[in-house]
């Protein structure tokens, strides 16, 4: 009769440890790449057709803010409007970020979602 010491490894159990080990590290290397070249892709929110514009990358820094000549004109008289205006753009650009980088990682996770990743 052969008995196994308590925390001995049979070989195929410590290969396959190795192989998700290996692929863990495939896939965080991975990761790294698609959250890097989420800086270059860009998307855009234009809200009150086309009064505010936001565009934000896809690590969700907003790259520029634009307003039309017209809402400036008539923010002086409506001030509240034009915060409004902004503050939806902003949240569109920031939604369509978000969705981008789920998007691109699930590339890699295969849809799993990962506590932390974004």
């Amino acid at each position: 009769m052969v008995r196994k010491l308590k925390g001995a490894k049979t070989p195929a159990s410590g290969n396959s440890q190795m192989d998700i080990l290996k692929q863990a590290q495939v896939m965080q290397q991975q990761m790294l790449e698609i959250q890097d070249s989420l800086k270059d892709r860009e998307v855009e929110a234009s809200v009150g057709g086309g009064a505010v514009v936001v565009k934000a990358n896809g690590q969700k820094e907003i790259m520029s803010i634009t307003i039309s000549e017209e809402t400036i004109k008539d923010a002086a008289e409506d001030k509240e409007m034009l915060e409004d205006l902004v503050l939806s753009a902003v949240k569109e650009a920031m939604r369509q970020a978000e969705e981008l980088a789920e998007k691109e990682m699930s590339k890699v996770t295969g849809g799993l979602n990962i506590p932390g990743l974004f």
